[in-house]
């Protein structure tokens, strides 16, 4: 009888510490998993960062690179040069 008052002794026992520890622990758990994803965040921004970092050092010190993204980006052209926009849309088909 003794093995079988020990064992309820020991489920009582878990039992309270799951009732005082157990909502700490999952919510433990939680913000572990928060904070991992939180960290694999600020990586990702951190390889962001440093490629907008090295797009403006290249417009600041590179003319032709600067020149090159403001005509693509832009639409910029040279002085005396003449700026032609193709589009891809069909003409309208008449109704016969």
């Amino acid at each position: 009888m003794g093995s079988k008052k020990q064992l309820i002794i020991g489920i009582v026992a878990a039992g309270g510490l799951l009732a005082v520890y157990g909502a700490g622990a999952i919510r433990w758990m939680e913000l572990s998993s928060e904070r991992a994803r939180l960290q694999a965040e600020i990586s990702a921004l951190k390889v962001d960062n440093q490629k907008l970092y090295e797009e403006a050092r290249r417009l600041r010190e590179d003319p032709a690179y600067a020149e090159a993204v403001a005509r693509r980006e832009l639409g910029f052209v040279r002085p005396g040069e003449t700026k032609i926009k193709f589009t891809t849309s069909r003409p309208k088909e008449s109704g016969d």
